[in-house]
């Protein structure tokens, strides 16, 4: 391999296989993404997308293959793993404390990972500035039961945003989306781009 053919990729996927008793759900499949790229995975039901990118996130380990991250070899054995080297991930369907308020929940995740546990006032403020930036429309005091399913995406989001992602993978995220929701995720999409983190969806 030439020292600067992978110069601007910040992950790299080499030969992932995974299987599933008899079922093949990767096949030695590479995969490169470059810094701030919007990177989309396209494929029919079944074809393995999902499970390439739970790889990435931590949640499966590959049977064959290795993962690369700014040139270096990781191994990447849980979603803890994952969120050290700066890979979100934000499911179709987040798993969120209904009771509990926004910043609650936003709090108790960062906590989860980091055992550090952030005031709920400093995440309410970052909630507030985040918001303001790439124009979401989050009140930081609504309980989780009172949003909709596109907002409780979105509270992912922020939650990754506030760990300083760097790469973003949106597992089907227009799939619960209004057509006007969908254009307001491509912008925020663009705009993170352009603040250099790296989209796969």
């Amino acid at each position: 391999m030439e020292k600067n053919s992978h110069k601007n990729t910040i992950v790299r996927m080499v030969n992932i296989t995974k299987k599933f008793s008899n079922v093949i759900a990767n096949d030695h499949i590479n995969f490169d993404l470059k810094a701030g790229e919007i990177h989309a995975l396209l494929g029919e039901n079944g074809a393995g997308k999902t499970t390439l990118m739970n790889i990435l996130y931590g949640h499966y380990r590959p049977d064959e293959g290795e993962i690369y991250v700014n040139g270096r070899k990781v191994i990447i054995k849980s979603p803890r793993d994952a969120i050290k080297l700066g890979i979100f991930m934000v499911h179709q369907h987040p798993l969120l404390i209904e009771t509990l308020s926004v910043a609650e929940n936003i709090a108790i995740g960062i906590k989860t990972v980091n055992r550090i546990f952030s005031p709920v006032n400093e995440i309410r403020e970052k909630i507030l500035e985040f918001s303001k930036k790439y124009g979401f429309k989050i009140n930081p005091d609504a309980k989780i039961w009172q949003l909709t399913a596109s907002e409780r995406q979105y509270v992912e989001i922020l939650k990754a945003l506030m760990q300083n992602a760097r790469v973003l993978i949106l597992d089907e995220p227009t799939s619960i989306l209004a057509p006007s929701e969908k254009e307001f995720l491509f912008n925020f999409m663009r705009k993170m781009r352009n603040d250099g983190c790296s989209i796969v969806f």
